[in-house]
């Protein structure tokens, strides 16, 4: 959730590839830049390559439901507690991925309508109280200049359990987003232009449903959407910090080259599967128009000058954690 509030920034650390120093990774990544940048051109201009394939989409999307139905069965038709906290991580599984696949729809790679693109997604962003449209301009700000991002947390911003805690649980993020969705009901949220109309609505749009949420509750007697929805954003929270925390953290994040601002992971076809291909951050970054699809192609082309590869996510966030609960120990 990048238009989140969040504490600390980014550093350029040893998270990743050992680097000498700064200067001789930017000159090495210049280099490198100029040596594929005629790549970067013919696969931007093969039509084929960039092809965007709505039903790989709607297949996701499918999975997505179907991990959704599991969950809400356990939930709601259990009837035991065990039952009912697998159901809501599941759910919570499927919340934090939609942000992935919200991800997608703002760089309209998902649908070839762009209209499309921005009702699936604002569909997808609501669950986790975020709004596509305001996501979707920072993230615009965020490919020109990836120091405008959210995720960057310094361990040594982090000196005590409940700091980490409301990190992982994401309590600014949720509770800015409350007080937006106020203001755009009240009426004192700017709406200058079409962008910032949009964005209202979005939070117009969010309010209703957790209103709609609440009041179905409170007139059944049952607590469904507690459930379906509230619940299950303890897990999802979590999951997404694990998700994006590792992109551009302890990258050298002054300087426009993907190779050196963000970051590729390697990992098991599965765990890229299930991150909707995010560990080829890098990629991405280098040619961001690419369906998600044709990240590990990309990666092929980029990886061995892409500064910071991790060869698995346990190695990032042993270092990371490591780092952390060394720091809350010391204070």
């Amino acid at each position: 959730m990048t238009d989140a509030v969040m504490p600390g920034g980014s550093v350029a650390a040893s998270h990743g590839r050992a680097i000498a120093e700064p200067a001789g990774a930017e000159a090495g990544a210049a280099l490198a830049e100029r040596r594929l940048a005629p790549e970067r051109l013919r696969i931007a201009a093969d039509a084929g390559f960039m092809r965007i394939d709505s039903r790989r989409f709607v297949l996701r999307m499918l999975e997505q439901g179907l991990i959704w139905g599991i969950g809400a069965w356990a939930v709601l038709g259990s009837g035991h507690l065990a039952a009912q906290v697998l159901g809501a991580v599941l759910i919570g599984i499927v919340y934090a991925r939609n942000l992935e696949f919200a991800h997608e729809c703002m760089h309209f790679i998902a649908f070839r309508s762009r209209a499309l693109n921005r009702l699936v997604g604002t569909a997808l962003a609501i669950p986790m109280l975020t709004s596509f449209e305001e996501w979707r301009v920072s993230h615009a700000r965020h490919h020109v200049d990836v120091r405008d991002e959210a995720f960057a947390y310094k361990p040594e911003a982090i000196h005590s359990w409940l700091i980490l805690w409301r990190n992982l649980l994401s309590i600014d993020h949720f509770r800015a987003a409350l007080g937006k969705c106020w203001r755009a009901v009240r009426g004192p949220m700017p709406a200058r232009n079409r962008s910032e109309r949009r964005i209202r609505s979005s939070f117009r749009i969010m309010s209703g449903c957790l209103v709609a949420a609440v009041a179905i509750d409170l007139a059944i007697g049952r607590p469904v959407f507690l459930w379906l929805w509230f619940i299950p954003l303890i897990p999802a929270a979590i999951l997404n910090f694990h998700i994006q925390l590792p992109e551009h953290f302890g990258c050298i994040m002054d300087n426009g080259s993907a190779l050196l601002n963000s970051r590729r992971i390697v990992t098991h076809p599965a765990v890229s599967w299930f991150v909707n291909g995010n560990n080829f951050h890098s990629s991405h970054h280098w040619l961001a128009n690419a369906p998600i699809a044709r990240l590990a192609a990309i990666d092929r082309i980029i990886q061995a000058d892409v500064i910071y590869s991790e060869p698995s996510y346990r190695a990032f966030f042993s270092r990371y954690y490591r780092d952390v609960l060394r720091n809350i120990r010391q204070k």
